[in-house]
C-alpha cells in the first residue's frame, strides 16, 4: 500500500506520449489515434484517462506482459490482437521486442455517455483484456488507422461513426454489469427526419456526428445506434450516398469538371471522391459520365 507521503510515479498521458511519441497522429473528437513504434524496453506506469484500445500491427508475435493496478496479466501478441484497458487505469509494459501498434484512446466521457444512452446508468466499468481476438474492433480500429494514414481525407463524421461503433461494442461485450435488456432504438420519426433533412442541407459540407445528433436533441451515441437501426446504413454512410447522388446529377453537366464536381459536393481531395464514387456506382466518374452522355 502506498504512503500517503510518498510521490506518486504513475505517468500522465502527456508524459507518457513524451516517452513514447507517435509518429503518426489522428484526431476527431472526442477521439485520438496514434501509432508507435517501440523498442525493447520496459514502460513504467502510466495512466489514461479515459478508455484505450491497443491495436498489434507487427508481424512476428511477442511475448507481452502488462500490470493493471499491481497485477499481473501476460499474452503472446500476434497481428490482430487487441488490448482493452479502462480509463484511470494504471498499467506498466514489459516486452523485449521490438514492435508497433496502434492506440487509440477515447475521451473520459465517452463510456459514460454510451452507458447513458444504452442502459440508463451513469457509468460503465470496462473489463481490462490483453491480447485479445475481437474482428469487431480489429476491423474498425484498422480502418480508423488507415483513415489516419491517408490523412484523413474522409468527412469527419466518418471517423466519429467508427469510434461510435467501437465504443458500443466495447460497452456491450466488456462491461463487468449485466446489461439484460438493451435499450431499443427511440429516435422517433421526427427526429430522424430532422437529421436527414440536415444532413442533405448540408452534404457538401464537412459534418460532425454532434451536429446531426443535435438536430434531435440525442447523444451522437445513441443518435447512431438509432439511425443505423431505423434507417440501414450509419449516417456516414447515409451522408456519402447522398454526396455520390448529387454528383452522378452533376456529371450529366459538361460544364463542370470532374475536380469542381468533387469540390461541389464536399470532397477535397479528386481522388478520394473519385474511389467513393467508384465503390458504390461500380465505375469511376470519368467512365459514368461517357456512359451517360
Amino acid at each position: 500500500m502506498k504512503r500517503t507521503n510518498e510521490p506518486d510515479r504513475t505517468l500522465s498521458k502527456s508524459a507518457i506520449l513524451q516517452l513514447l511519441p507517435p509518429y503518426r497522429v489522428g484526431r476527431w473528437s472526442g477521439l485520438e489515434v496514434n501509432r508507435h513504434r517501440l523498442s525493447p524496453t520496459d514502460i513504467p506506469e502510466f495512466t489514461l484517462p479515459g478508455l484505450s484500445v491497443g491495436l498489434f500491427q507487427s508481424p512476428t508475435p511477442v511475448d507481452l506482459e502488462m500490470r493493471f493496478a499491481g497485477e499481473r496479466v501476460k499474452g503472446r501478441m500476434g497481428r490482430g490482437a487487441v488490448t482493452i484497458v479502462p480509463g484511470g487505469l494504471p498499467r506498466s509494459a514489459v516486452c523485449h521486442a521490438d514492435r508497433e501498434i496502434t492506440l487509440i484512446m477515447f475521451a473520459p466521457a465517452t463510456m459514460a455517455e454510451i452507458a447513458e444512452a444504452e442502459t440508463g446508468w451513469s457509468t460503465a466499468a470496462i473489463i481490462p483484456r490483453v491480447a485479445i481476438d475481437d474482428p469487431v474492433v480489429r476491423g474498425i480500429g484498422d480502418a480508423l488507422d488507415a483513415e489516419v494514414a491517408a490523412g484523413h481525407p474522409s468527412p469527419r463524421i466518418y471517423g466519429e461513426s467508427l469510434a461510435a461503433a467501437m465504443a458500443i461494442h466495447i460497452f456491450t461485450k466488456y462491461s463487468n454489469r449485466l446489461l439484460g435488456k438493451l435499450r431499443r432504438a427511440q429516435l422517433s420519426k421526427t427526429q430522424l427526419r430532422r437529421g436527414i433533412e440536415f444532413i442533405i442541407e448540408n452534404f457538401a459540407k464537412n459534418l460532425t456526428l454532434e451536429e446531426i445528433a443535435s438536430t434531435a436533441n440525442m447523444s451522437k451515441y445513441h443518435f447512431a445506434k438509432s439511425f443505423r437501426t431505423l434507417v440501414g446504413l450509419a449516417p456516414h454512410q447515409y451522408l456519402i450516398n447522398k454526396r455520390v447522388e448529387e454528383a452522378r446529377k452533376l456529371l450529366m453537366l459538361d460544364a463542370l469538371s470532374i475536380e469542381e464536381i468533387a469540390n461541389r459536393v464536399g470532397y477535397s481531395d479528386k481522388g478520394h471522391f473519385a474511389r467513393q464514387f467508384t465503390k458504390i456506382v461500380g465505375v469511376s466518374p470519368h467512365r459514368y459520365r461517357l456512359d451517360v452522355s
